[in-house]
């Protein structure tokens, strides 16, 4: 008797066990290259949800970052990924340059998270000074479908310069880093939260510098993208830098499907506003709810809209709720 009252309580332990794991809602997560923030971060960022809240398990995916995730989540493929504020509005608008005029809106933002600083890295003794010194230079713009490429046009393009001009490689951060390190390249844009791991590591070889960019580049950029803001990069960040360098900025967004419930996307909002505190990486320290709503040309999901009420923050005009 006392072995079938076993074997009775296995069967419905494995029962139990299987029933628990068919309700535990798997949710893809694209981030980027892991040298960069959002794999970092969002590493975390995953770990304090499933933590914190019952019945997900959110999965962190190396991609080649903000392009490719948005492509990802609006095919179904993944329910949430990081992308840079301006590829969410050429996604948006169906830019014909990059996304070659097809429409991306099948997914709304949770929020922005911090800003990201556009990058541009020389060695600390390059005779590289500014934009129109990349002129037949070999230079790392990217990864294939991330935001750091648009970015690198748009700044080449201050110059009168296009990727005719350079020797351009589609790098990752962490092959961006060995190919300089290797002085295989003369130079690497690279759009992430200061500082950035890869920068780190390549300053640790070999000294660098940040190209800045003049008041009147700045003010011409933003006049043509305003989604790009002046940053300015503490001469404390990475080894060789002599001075504090303006460049310019823009923010880093978490994007969620559209038919994500509403419940789940207030809950994960609410867990990684309220629960910061968690997180060890440096970016935790600038998740504010206000910022968290400026610079999004996108909807702002319903379940993230409401834990925003909840705090007194208001979303603005371009972030409103879908209708």
């Amino acid at each position: 008797m006392k072995k079938w009252v076993a074997l009775f309580l296995c069967a419905v332990m494995a029962l139990s066990l299987a029933s628990a794991a068919a309700e535990t809602q798997v949710l893809s997560m694209g981030t980027g290259g892991t040298a960069g923030t959002y794999y970092a971060f969002g590493s975390e960022i995953a770990q304090l949800w499933n933590k914190n809240i019952e019945g997900i398990e959110v999965v962190p995916q190396v991609t080649g970052a903000s392009k490719v995730n948005i492509v990802s989540v609006c095919d179904g493929e993944f329910q949430l990924g990081f992308s840079q504020n301006d590829t969410i509005f050429y996604a948006y608008q169906g830019d014909k340059d990059q996304f070659e005029g097809e429409v991306f809106d099948n997914f709304y933002a949770i929020g922005a998270l911090y800003p990201e600083a556009v990058q541009l890295v020389v060695a600390a003794d390059s005779d590289i000074t500014g934009i129109q010194d990349l002129k037949g230079r070999k230079i790392s713009i990217g990864a294939q479908g991330s935001g750091t490429s648009i970015n690198a046009i748009q700044i080449l393009e201050l110059a009168g310069l296009t990727l005719d001009d350079v020797e351009e490689s589609w790098y990752s951060f962490a092959e961006s880093a060995t190919a300089f390190q290797n002085k295989q390249i003369d130079a690497a844009f690279i759009t992430a939260g200061i500082p950035n791991p890869a920068i780190i590591e390549i300053s640790t070889k070999l000294p660098v510098r940040l190209i800045p960019l003049t008041d009147d580049e700045m003010a011409t950029l933003s006049e043509k993208y305003p989604f790009y803001v002046p940053v300015t990069v503490s001469q404390d960040t990475y080894t060789g830098l002599t001075e504090d360098t303006v460049i310019s900025s823009i923010t880093a967004v978490i994007i969620v499907a559209k038919d994500l419930d509403e419940d789940l996307v207030y809950n994960l909002t609410k867990t990684l506003f309220e629960k910061k505190g968690d997180l060890t990486h440096a970016k935790a320290q600038d998740l504010v709810p206000s910022f968290a709503v400026e610079g999004i040309p996108c909807p702002i999901h319903p379940g993230a809209a409401r834990y925003y009420a909840e705090v007194n923050v208001t979303i603005p005009e371009g972030s409103q709720l879908p209708k």
